[in-house]
């Protein structure tokens, strides 16, 4: 009893708060939390226990040789030493993930273990039973519990981060965890995409997010290692890479779990996993369950539906969408991300407003969608594509090189937007210049191949065989056309085998008998006027006059216009509601977050004096270097969250961006504060956040317990202390 209270009133902070000689009671609480998770009372607090131990994983990396006193019988001896406490730690929080029957305490063993993997691999330490740990964190992503399975889950999208050092520790490990997720989404899938209960389905959505930000994080290199499988290497069956059994487990859940059945080895599975580093049916204890029970009527179970209404609304459901989304995102950005720009920019900016000579509109509206050189279609129920006729740019010597107009096509799918611009060239074929400069041939993003010596068509002379200088040229550039002879094709054959010359003489009479008997018949028709025509010229060209003639003339040559293309290619009416959801669907490219940070200087305590802070300390520059990078506001691309261009609010600010999530941070000291007005606008913006940060220089405030309330939904507080420290507090509103 006396133990189960200290447990449950010993805040976690109580260790951080520096109190002299307070590393001699770590041993001694953490027997004491050990004491309390082997017990089976009801009243114990076992979630408070794995808070403390939790709270207490970086300790033996930062504290040496802590005293760990143990009560073990027999011994009496003092055990001390940092390996002997973290072992010890880590054996109880690595039991109490795998056997905890609290689901609460579950979650807090899961993110422990997640916490103390992180701090290992900053640390470099190689300690042994990272592997364990791992083992245990991907064995619980297919436990029953849902909410339990989702920690599990956010813990590896954590150690996304940390993918080097896993490397770094065992090259193997980044890509073991990759094959984990898939493995585990092939698992669940079959009993999660038919589930009624809707949490089944957005774990399975929380795994293909995971795997999307592993795979976009590790080297290309690594993806296409292959996989090998006792199963494989027993058929001595080709070893597939690792990004193609990702994308097979990604199309299962477009299509179904059941759709390659018949095939085995297809995809990943869990005994596939085994091997003498991970355990994938490593036993878990239960837990007592805290959501609610599902039960199924008949009636939901007799709706069945046809093929067609079963594929409908397999395309409309969280997992199949979310797939093509994770499926479309890796063709287009794995290995590309960041661009050229920097990774604020991921999807063209391009929109149906630019280059229009038919608006001038500077974003997207209803006089845009007026323009008769503009037309959105949809294709496959799944790309808006647009087609834009723009005028062209001429050359840099005012000769035309092309047609008079660009095309310009704008797709947009599950993945972004995306744009390119597309000319007709007129050009002349090498070699075949006519007359007048002109060629009549129209060729688009055509070239013409050259091998070797090329022989000059436009400079031979009056009189020359033009056929023998043509076959000769063949010749020399084709090798393959020679006949097996390998007489070049303008030298004239030997005579075929058993000819005599009496025959050849006979041939060659009768042919220049009938070439006489032409000519005279030329020269008898030349003088008779019935049979002279007058000559013909070249028709002027005429440039295309339609605002969208080009645009037409690609939509036929790509098929769109083409019967079997028709049923799935269909032209959008343009009206408010899909100019709404244009400028929404540009919006949404990536997840977004806005987070302020304030600074509180020793002894500020009103609002307006926090808010009109212009800078901080070095330890809180610091701090604010390390969230992102900075950019230039006036010119920066990305996520702007509600910050202004022209340097209303401030002139910079930390971002950061990978290829799925942006963030920006509102930071109070970049921000003007010089008249009442700006400090209105600083207090709208950092009110709004979603998350707050704030330094706050009142160190004693800590050590008393004075915590302030949540500032938004989620407030952490930080405290910076002695010798690089800091102490850190979560808050949130009640609600």
């Amino acid at each position: 009893d006396i133990l189960n209270t200290i447990i449950r009133h010993c805040p976690p902070r109580f260790f951080s708060l520096g109190l002299p000689g307070f590393s001699m009671l770590v041993g001694d609480f953490i027997t004491a939390a050990a004491r309390v998770l082997s017990t089976d009372m009801l009243a114990a607090p076992h979630s408070e226990a794995l808070t403390i131990l939790g709270s207490l994983v970086c300790f033996p990396n930062t504290y040496r040789e802590i005293p760990l006193l143990q009560s073990v019988p027999e011994v009496n001896e003092v055990i001390t030493g940092t390996e002997d406490v973290k072992h010890y730690l880590i054996n109880i929080l690595l039991k109490n993930a795998t056997e905890e029957p609290n689901e609460c305490a579950r979650c807090i063993a899961i993110c422990s273990l997640g916490v103390w993997i992180c701090e290992e691999l900053a640390q470099c330490t190689s300690h042994p039973q990272l592997k364990e740990a791992v083992n245990v964190i991907g064995v619980t992503l297919k436990f029953p519990n849902k909410i339990v399975a989702q920690v599990a889950c956010d813990v590896l999208q954590l150690l996304v981060s940390y993918w080097e050092k896993l490397q770094m520790f065992e090259t193997s490990l980044p890509r073991k965890i990759v094959e984990i997720l898939v493995a585990t989404i092939a698992f669940l899938l079959p009993s999660a995409e038919y589930s009624s209960v809707e949490t089944d389905k957005k774990f399975i959505v929380s795994l293909l997010l995971c795997l999307l930000d592993w795979c976009m994080a590790l080297p290309v290199s690594a993806l296409l290692h292959p996989v090998s499988t006792a199963a494989l290497e027993e058929h001595h069956s080709p070893r597939a890479p690792l990004l193609d059994y990702t994308y097979r487990v990604l199309h299962c859940c477009v299509c179904g779990s059941s759709t390659y059945t018949q095939q085995s080895h297809y995809i990943l599975t869990l005994a596939d996993l085994s091997s003498s580093d991970y355990d994938p049916f490593l036993p878990l204890a239960n837990v007592k369950n805290s959501e609610p029970l599902q039960y199924h009527s008949s009636a939901d179970l007799g709706n069945l539906l046809t093929v067609e209404e079963e594929r409908k609304r397999r395309s409309l459901e969280l997992i199949p969408l979310t797939a093509r989304m994770v499926m479309a995102h890796l063709v287009n950005h794995l290995g590309h991300f960041p661009l050229r720009r920097g990774p604020a920019v991921l999807h063209s900016l391009v929109s149906e407003n630019h280059d229009n000579a038919h608006a001038e509109a500077t974003e997207l509206s209803s006089e845009v969608f007026r323009s008769p050189n503009l037309q959105l279609f949809v294709f496959n129920d799944s790309t808006l594509i647009s087609y834009l006729q723009t005028p062209t740019e001429g050359s840099a010597d005012g000769s035309p090189v092309g047609a008079l107009s660009n095309v310009r096509v704008i797709v947009r799918d599950i993945s972004g937007k995306y744009s390119w611009d597309g000319k007709v060239l007129y050009g002349p074929l090498e070699g075949c210049l006519a007359p007048n400069g002109r060629n009549p041939y129209l060729i688009s993003g055509w070239h013409h191949p050259t091998f070797g010596p090329q022989k000059d068509f436009s400079q031979i002379e009056e009189g020359d065989d033009v056929l023998d200088k043509l076959l000769e040229n063949i010749g020399h550039t084709s090798p393959e056309c020679l006949l097996p002879s390998q007489l070049n094709l303008n030298e004239p054959s030997p005579p075929p085998c058993g000819m005599t010359r009496e025959q050849e003489r006979e041939i060659i009479k009768v042919i220049l008998h009938q070439n006489a008997r032409e000519n005279e018949y030329i020269q008898r028709c030349s003088s008779n006027s019935a049979m002279t025509v007058s000559g013909q010229e070249q028709p002027s060209p005429a440039e295309p006059q339609g605002p969208f003639y080009f645009c037409r003339l690609l939509l036929d040559g790509l098929g769109m216009n083409s019967w079997d293309r028709r049923k799935n290619f269909h032209l959008l009416k343009k009206n408010s509601k899909l100019l709404r959801e244009l400028k929404n669907l540009d919006s949404r490219h990536r997840e977004t977050h806005k987070i302020a940070v304030f600074y509180i200087a020793e002894g500020q305590e009103d609002k307006c004096s926090i808010l009109s802070n212009e800078r901080g300390s070095q330890a809180y520059e610091d701090f604010v270097a390390g969230l992102g990078w900075e950019v230039d506001l006036s010119t920066h691309c990305g996520f702007m969250g509600g910050l202004q261009r022209n340097g209303s609010t401030g002139q910079t600010a930390p971002y950061y961006a990978t290829s799925t999530v942006e963030v920006i941070f509102h930071v109070s000291t970049r921000m003007p504060s010089d008249s009442d007005d700006s400090l209105t606008k600083k207090l709208r913006h950092l009110g709004n956040d979603e998350v707050h940060i704030v330094w706050s220089e009142h160190s004693r405030d800590y050590r008393r317990g004075i915590i302030p309330t949540a500032f938004g939904d989620v407030s952490i507080i930080i405290y910076p202390m002695k010798n690089h420290m800091f102490f850190i507090a979560i808050t949130k509103k009640p609600e």
